[in-house]
């Protein structure tokens, strides 16, 4: 293998690493293709193809030799994490700008990976937050509202441990819903809730896919029709995930 090979493999593997981790914050598939081509174009790369869609990336960089390499990585599974994806915009930014070494950029890379500060207890107060004015802004009592917040923080406790076991999307959404909707009959009938319904109502927003949503049309709309419409299936079957789910207590209990 030659000098320029390697060095042409080591570049589209450093700028592969990131585009898969963009992705797996939520990023679009054009800002993914986007960040790649920059990336081997700033070391020297004459010419990229990348193709992304939301389960995986392809990617073909030339350099200035005329030696090619062909790379692919798998996405299993992404969420939404801006702020990670900030980090992962400024480092791509820094490279771009200042050609670091590959092996710099590989080691902010996984520091930036490591980072779990997302995962902190604000997070949880944001779950409470919506939880409790959801409730109040669709007609629940300040009762209702304290009960859909409470469930709202064992929502954000069971996402957590998800995350960590690696659980699929679909299956975590469809029993949270029915956790979800059985706790909220559980509370009504024990007289710590005076609704169910608008309890369900506040903590079934915190599953609505509605940034997955737009993701997909702004997608569509930037030509990504592949990406788009995948994102667009995803978040129809999450939301009859979610409707199915709480069918589950509601048949149950009438």
């Amino acid at each position: 293998m030659t000098e320029s090979k390697a060095d042409t493999h080591q570049v589209l593997c450093m700028a592969m690493d990131i585009g898969k981790s963009m992705i797996r914050c939520g990023a679009e598939a054009n800002r993914v293709e986007e960040t790649v081509t920059r990336i081997c174009s700033a070391y020297g790369g004459i010419n990229t193809e990348v193709f992304s869609i939301v389960s995986m990336i392809l990617a073909t960089a030339t350099g200035k030799d005329g030696t090619s390499d062909t790379q692919t990585r798998r996405i299993h599974g992404y969420s939404t994490d801006f702020d990670r994806l900030d980090k992962l915009n400024a480092l791509s930014r820094r490279i771009c700008k200042e050609t670091p070494p590959p092996e710099e950029v590989l080691a902010e890379l996984a520091q930036i990976k490591s980072d779990r500060r997302h995962l902190l207890w604000y997070v949880g107060i944001g779950y409470f937050v919506v939880g409790f004015a959801f409730t109040l802004f669709f007609g629940g009592s300040f009762q209702d509202a304290a009960v859909s917040a409470a469930i709202a923080l064992l929502l954000w406790l069971l996402t957590s441990f998800v995350r960590v076991q690696g659980l699929s999307k679909l299956f975590f959404t469809a029993l949270s819903s029915a956790a979800l909707g059985f706790l909220a009959v559980f509370f009504e009938k024990i007289g710590l809730a005076d609704n169910a319904a608008m309890v369900m109502i506040g903590d079934i927003m915190l599953l609505i896919p509605g940034l997955l949503l737009v993701n997909s049309l702004r997608e569509m709309l930037c030509g990504d029709l592949i990406s788009g419409l995948l994102r667009l299936l995803e978040c129809i079957i999450l939301a009859l995930a979610i409707a199915c789910g709480f069918a589950v207590p509601i048949l149950i209990f009438k």
